[in-house]
């Protein structure tokens, strides 16, 4: 019994020796395999500031790792690492392709930057496809960084976590991050990957996201929390993004009016420089829905994203957007609204309506002032339009609105601009500050009869004095008129003196 013991000991020995030569003549974790495997996997010259075998759990900690494209040692290179750890096991050696149950990566910082590339004439180290597959990654409290403009866009990463890493095929990730702008938390989940280090916006890359309440306040002139959810699917430089948003408190600040903001979208994102394609955007908020398409990027000599939209609003009422954009406690106005334009807000530290710069053609109908004073009188235009004697009961009369508009730094330029109620169409031009209200518009008023007819004492002398200045059809009048005051407090007079 004792032989067979003596030989069983032997062979185990035997064993172990044999294991322990195949183990050392082809142990992958020698300083000069490990950095010869990083370069070949991310096409980069990599530099150790310290390096240590483990044995226990066989792997290694590499300290001070960079990663560097350029040879310029004054460029940013394009990633550092303060601490990698990787834990292979023996049974690992014997795998073909070799597997490696866990790496963990501290302190990792990622720059994306056209001066981290490798610059003119530099070589380029030919990346294998690497015989090691990885359980897991762990790559918690990372930082991606873009430079973009005088101030680079920075992402805090909390949570990062990739299953099944290997050259040849896509890996599953994990990530939870800080949007720099606006700021709040991203959380997705996906596959990316294989990454093609020829030409990276060309890697894959798919999965759903959760952004969660982005402060809007960082952009001037507007506020809100937005909350939005989607999936992406695509390459790096073109992934295809559908999603719904939600703004439950959206306000532009000068007005100080939060309404409740749904959208749904459509949009082409290019992940490589923040660049955005708007393929379809569906807007609701109140009883208006408005759908636009367009784009979201950098515009030579500007610092930041410049949007750029053309859109329509088939339904919806001009008392949504009054009470969207203006002061007033209440919408001076109500009625059907629709409207064609083209919107571009360029960056800048001004408010939102400083910067937005409009052009379009609008039809209001339907519609009677909210004030009680403002509709009488417009009744009461219609009433003596007609030929009626006036009254201080005139029968309550819709009004009718379309013209051409471009606004410019918060001021509308109003151009035939098409006002109208039984009896009278007026046809004006001119101008209305968004931000203070205020009116400065002059025209044409044309009414079926003559507006003496409907008046009595002393405002029917005073036209009868003034129907010389006037202009005359077979029935009724033209009348030069004049609009000012407020959007809330119009006045309206003759303008005689033009």
């Amino acid at each position: 019994m004792s032989r067979w013991i003596k030989i069983g000991i032997g062979l185990l020995v035997v064993a172990m020796a044999v294991s322990a030569v195949v183990i050392a003549t082809h142990w992958p974790f020698t300083r000069g395999k490990v950095i010869q495997s990083l370069e070949q996997s991310f096409a980069s010259t990599v530099e150790f500031q310290s390096f240590r075998v483990t044995y226990f759990r066989p792997g290694f900690v590499a300290e001070g790792v960079t990663f560097r494209r350029n040879a310029d040692v004054n460029t940013p290179p394009i990633a550092t690492v303060a601490k990698l750890v990787v834990q292979g096991s023996y049974s690992g050696f014997f795998m073909f392709p070799k597997r490696i149950p866990r790496v963990k990566v501290e302190g990792l910082h990622v720059f994306v930057s056209p001066q981290s590339e490798r610059s003119e004439g530099q070589p380029t180290n030919s990346a294998e496809e690497s015989k090691v597959n990885v359980a897991e990654i762990d790559a918690d409290h990372a930082v991606l960084e873009f430079s973009s403009g005088d101030q680079p866009l920075r992402f805090e990463i909390s949570k990062l976590t990739l299953n099944a890493v290997g050259e040849d095929h896509p890996m599953a990730f994990h990530v939870t991050l800080k949007n720099p702008e606006p700021p709040g938390e991203i959380r997705a989940d996906g596959q990316f990957g294989p990454l093609r280090h020829d030409d990276t916006g060309q890697t894959a890359a798919s999965g759903s996201y959760v952004f969660d309440r982005a402060d809007l306040s960082v952009f001037p002139g507007i506020a809100g929390r937005l909350s939005s959810t989607g999936r992406f699917g695509g390459v790096l430089e073109q992934l295809e993004v559908a999603g719904e948003t939600e703004v439950p408190d959206f306000e532009v600040t000068s007005a100080g009016h939060a309404v409740h903001l749904k959208a749904q979208f459509q949009a082409i994102v290019n992940g490589m420089n923040g660049d955005v394609a708007l393929k379809s955007v569906s807007v609701q908020f109140g009883k208006t829905s408005v759908v636009a398409q367009g784009e979201v990027s950098s515009k030579a000599a500007a610092d930041g994203k410049t949007v750029s939209l053309v859109g329509a609003q088939q339904q919806g009422t001009i008392q949504d957007w009054l009470q969207l954009l203006s002061k007033g406690h209440h919408p001076a106005m109500n009625g059907a609204m629709a409207f064609r334009a083209k919107v571009q807000v360029p960056p800048g530290k001004q408010s939102f309506l400083k910067r937005l710069n409009l052009q379009g053609d609008f039809t209001i109908g339907s519609a009677d002032f909210v004030k009680p004073a403002t509709q009488q009188a417009v009744n009461n235009l219609s009433q003596v339009a007609l030929g009626q004697k006036q009254n201080d009961n005139p029968a309550s009369v819709d009004e009718s609105m379309k013209g051409h508009v471009v606004m410019t730094k918060a001021m509308a330029t109003l151009t035939d601009l098409y006002f109208g109620v039984p009896g009278a169409l007026a046809h004006m031009h001119g101008t209305y500050e968004v931000l203070t209200g205020k009116i400065d518009l002059h025209g044409n008023l044309r009414v079926d009869n003559k507006l003496s007819k409907g008046e009595t004492g002393m405002k029917s002398a005073l036209l009868k004095v003034a129907e010389p200045f006037l202009k005359k059809k077979k029935q009724g009048e033209i009348v030069p008129i004049k609009i000012d005051g407020t959007f809330s407090h119009p006045s309206y007079g003759l303008d005689i003196i033009k």
